[in-house]
Order: C-alpha cells, then structure tokens, then sequence
C-alpha cells in the first residue's frame, strides 16, 4: 500500500483521498438527482421502500453496457452483473435513507463520491493489480450489504420515510391532516 504513490505515505494518500471526495459530490449530483431525488419518488408512490429496490435495480441495468465497452472488466459477466446488481441496490437503500434523512442530494452526492473514489480504489489497491473486477465488486459489496441491511432492519430507513413524508406534508407524525379540508383527521366534524 505504501506505493500508491512513490515518496506519499499511505495515510497521507488516504488524508487525500477523503479531502477530495467532497470536490467530486458535484460530478454524483446529477446521478443523484436523476435516480435518488427524482425517479425514487416518483416510480411506485406512497411504497418508498419498494421505489428505492426499483431505482436500484433500474440504475443497476442503466449500467450495464459498462462491461461491454470496456469500462469494467468481470472475468464472469453474468456474475460481475449480478454482484454489481445488487451493489447498486444496496447503494440505493443506503442513499436514499441519506437522502431521507439530510433532505439533501448533497449527502448522497458525497456518499456516491466516496463509494466510487475512495472505496473502489482501495478494495481495488488492496486487492492487489491483477484482481478480477468480480471479485473487487464482491468485496465492496459486502460492507453494504451490512450497512443496507443494517438500516432495513433497525426501522431507520421507515422512520426516515415517515418523518420526511410527514415533512413534506406539513404535519407532525402524530397530527395527520386531511389534504382536501385541510382540517386535522381527530377534530370534530
């Protein structure tokens, strides 16, 4: 690792790297934008957990001529994709509960730069230079495998939904209105 390189520290290389995700959030924000912040909420209304697996799985195909011209080279396509399928997946449930939870695409952005800089290149660095992508995307994987699984499971991600439903609402969770009379749901009629 210490000749990433030549004459830099690893840990300096590493300081680098995290200082320059930031500069590159602008580069994911119009992907964020497109996939987290436009096409999620829009693709199966009011079922926010099922809109963030259809956004995965539809960014994950938008993707896939990749390995065909050269961008990505899986030794197994078919496997490459579906490991990659469901990188993409578990990206989407992490950034959308980012998403959810800042009400901003700028901490997806920077999420997504992350991802794609710091993470990629590392597993790829550590991996060693003749690893497969197959198995570089594996090993990125997992840890989003936990952490998406990680938000699922704790509630997060619904309690992320909930709060920024009723935020765009304008209305407390406990305090639901009726949209078309405007009058709260519990107040004598």
């Amino acid at each position: 690792m210490n000749d990433l390189v030549p004459g830099l520290p690893w840990w300096a290389f590493l300081a680098v790297l995290m200082l320059v995700v930031p500069l590159l959030a602008p580069l994911y924000s119009g992907e964020e934008f497109g996939w987290t912040s436009y096409l999620r909420l829009r693709i199966l209304p009011g079922r926010p957990l099922a809109a963030t697996l259809a956004t995965g799985l539809i960014w994950a195909i938008w993707h896939y001529p990749l390995p065909f011209l050269g961008y990505i080279q899986f030794s197994n396509v078919a496997l490459g994709l579906l490991v990659w399928t469901v990188s993409f997946m578990c990206q989407e449930i992490i950034l959308s509960w980012l998403r959810l939870r800042s009400g901003s695409i700028w901490t997806t952005s920077v999420a997504h730069a992350g991802n794609n800089m710091t993470l990629s290149l590392l597993t790829g660095t550590l991996l060693g230079e003749g690893s497969d992508a197959t198995a570089t995307t594996m090993v990125m994987t997992a840890p989003m495998v936990v952490v998406a699984g990680w938000v699922l499971l704790s509630g997060r991600y619904r309690a992320a939904s909930q709060h920024r439903t009723h935020q765009l609402v304008g209305a407390s969770p406990d305090h639901h209105r009726d949209p078309r009379t405007k009058a709260s749901s519990t107040s004598p009629k």
